[in-house]
């Protein structure tokens, strides 16, 4: 996860969109989706995460922002990083709220998936 962070803090400033309302919903997006996984990894790793892990996923994404701010990888580069992430995403989102052993709620996810949609919907 801290390399997955390191990733999102450098397309914080290498995004395909590079203005501020892209941004805004970038930051939105990528909020809700910490929250989720802050929720499972606290969940699944209760001691350690809050002891250390939380620190390294922060400091992750704050060392990302600074590679970006100190060089930009070529485009196709930026493109594989955003693809991963995407994918990253919505398998961590589906780990997080689709299992049944986790009490489950479809509609949240399904709630979820509408908000990102139309936030994007409305970003381009």
């Amino acid at each position: 996860f801290a390399a997955y962070n390191f990733l999102i803090g450098y397309l914080t400033l290498h995004r395909e969109d590079g203005g501020i309302i892209g941004l805004a919903f970038y930051t939105i997006a990528i909020g809700l989706h910490f929250l989720t996984n802050d929720f499972g990894l606290r969940e699944d790793h209760a001691g350690a995460y809050d002891r250390k892990g939380r620190f390294i996923l922060a400091a992750a994404v704050l060392a990302g922002g600074v590679a970006g701010v100190l060089g930009r990888l070529p485009e196709r580069a930026i493109v594989a990083i955003i693809a991963f992430l995407g994918g990253s995403v919505v398998l961590n989102v589906m780990k997080e709220e689709l299992p049944e052993q986790r009490e489950s709620r479809f509609g949240a996810f399904l709630a979820g998936a509408a908000g990102y949609a139309a936030l994007l919907w409305l970003a381009g």
